[in-house]
């Protein structure tokens, strides 16, 4: 069975480590991540974006994941990532998910204090734990001014009024990464996590995961899930095209092609 989210990432934060949150798309992502994680004998977070849930619907990816739960041996967890509306919220909500992301970053600190709080109670009064995030993490093809830094990069003593208002489970903060390919090297800001960290008693989370360097350093700090995305679609993309400029048509299933493009991504979920 699905597991609370909050329960792996209280475990991962008490213990000074991160669980990796990886970002699936379809069934054969969650079959791939699901059995690495079951062979690594790690816990597993499966986390799918507003999109994906609007594409397959909240039922049907929760009862794919609870189907994986019940085949592998490690605490498995499903996670809807950067909800923008209440409308998607409850649905993943209802649907069984183990926990949810209301995005609210972009809005004023008291709208977005207002927001989270209310889906905060609807979700435990349901069981289901729930992210939020302040600051703002952006996009990686853009390079971020020493202005924007001041602006979007989160300030400890908002994260920590933030999670006392509210009573979110776990924080997405930022410190440094972004969204997507990088255009530019990433710097983390250490010291600004470390003030976060002391602050904030609860799991912290660190969006843009991918080609970020110097992640080994973020769990002592508090970083309890990095959310990974990119880094699985630069090889299943590569084994799609190439699947598709050496196999005949005739040769070439959607189950096969999508199956195969997914089994590449493995050994950077092993990683």
């Amino acid at each position: 069975m699905l597991v609370n989210t909050k329960t792996i990432l209280q475990k991962a934060r008490a213990e000074g480590y991160a669980v990796p949150a990886f970002n699936i798309t379809d069934l054969q992502s969650i079959m791939v991540i699901s059995q690495v994680c079951e062979e690594e004998q790690a816990p597993c977070l499966i986390e799918a974006a507003e999109a994906t849930v609007k594409a397959y619907g909240a039922d049907y990816l929760a009862a794919i994941a609870k189907v994986a739960s019940e085949r592998v041996s490690v605490p498995l967890a499903l996670h809807l990532d950067h909800g923008y509306t209440f409308d998607i919220l409850i649905q993943a909500i209802r649907a069984g998910f183990s926990s949810v992301m209301l995005d609210e970053s972009s809005k004023p600190m008291e709208e977005n204090i207002k927001n989270t709080k209310r889906i905060v109670e609807i979700a435990h009064a349901c069981g289901v734990s729930v992210e939020a995030e302040i600051g703002h993490v952006g996009v990686a093809d853009h390079v971020p001014t020493e202005e924007e830094k001041a602006q979007f990069l989160t300030k400890p003593e908002d994260a920590e009024r933030f999670v006392a208002e509210t009573g979110v489970d776990f924080l997405a903060v930022a410190i440094g990464t972004a969204h997507g390919m990088y255009k530019f090297t990433p710097v983390l800001d250490l010291e600004r996590l470390k003030a976060i960290s002391d602050r904030v008693p609860v799991p912290l989370v660190l969006h843009g995961g991918s080609g970020t360097p110097g992640l080994e350093q973020t769990p002592p700090l508090g970083i309890s899930k990095v959310n990974v995305f990119t880094d699985l679609q630069i090889p299943i993309r590569t084994k799609v095209k190439e699947i598709l400029d050496t196999q005949p048509l005739e040769r070439l299933s959607a189950v096969r092609i999508w199956m195969t493009a997914n089994q590449a991504a493995a050994p950077v979920a092993r990683e």
